[in-house]
């Protein structure tokens, strides 16, 4: 019950303006992309990873709380603040990567495919760690600085693993051999990221 009743004020007190924006510009970009023709399968390929990092990067915005110093002392724990401004952000941003995924599908030639279950896992993976990594953030800062620091991080993160090329590399294409290894090891990510998650969401005290 005490859940049900926090996730309206909790829903107001969220910054929905960067995801607006972004999850508008995904939609937009999945519709007009190439428009008058089919979607070439690897600019859909393209296009959803790229939004999978920017979702990522704008659902950090949905864990930052304005009022870190005055509501330290509020009868509701921060943890459970925390998770469901992180169930909120993470829902959202993974709903709209998934009705731009239907407009990316429904677009491609006759014959064309995509992997997508294997891109969901990576595009989930993303939003965690921009959750994770603005959560981290928001123990050290406040307000905007914050969401903004645990963009950097994700973007970071991202930076780095596109540079660490091999047979393993996490952003291989769909018809390479190693695909199906590769997405194993993203979907071993999503739980130690959503625990190192629940331990940024812990009392700030």
């Amino acid at each position: 019950m005490l859940v049900i009743q926090l996730i309206r004020p909790i829903a107001r007190a969220i910054d929905w303006l960067p995801l607006a924006v972004t999850g508008i510009l995904a939609v937009v970009m999945a519709l007009v992309i190439e428009a008058g023709s089919a979607l070439g399968v690897g600019t859909a390929f393209t296009l959803l990873r790229m939004m999978g990092v920017m979702l990522g990067a704008a659902a950090g915005f949905a864990v930052i709380d304005e009022m870190t110093a005055s509501t330290g002392a509020a009868p509701v724990p921060r943890w459970l603040r925390q998770w469901l401004r992180c169930g909120l952000g993470g829902l959202t941003t993974g709903l709209i990567w998934g009705i731009a995924c239907a407009i990316a599908v429904a677009r491609l030639p006759e014959g064309g495919q995509l992997k997508v279950a294997g891109m969901a896992v990576e595009a989930a993976v993303c939003i965690a760690i921009g959750l994770l990594t603005a959560s981290i953030a928001g123990r050290m800062h406040q307000g905007k600085a914050a969401a903004l620091a645990g963009m950097g991080g994700l973007l970071v993160i991202v930076s780095v693993s596109l540079v660490l090329r091999g047979p393993y590399w996490p952003w291989l294409y769909p018809e390479e051999e190693n695909w199906e290894i590769v997405h194993h090891g993203w979907l071993a990510m999503l739980p130690p990221t959503l625990a190192a998650l629940g331990w940024a969401s812990r009392d700030l005290r």
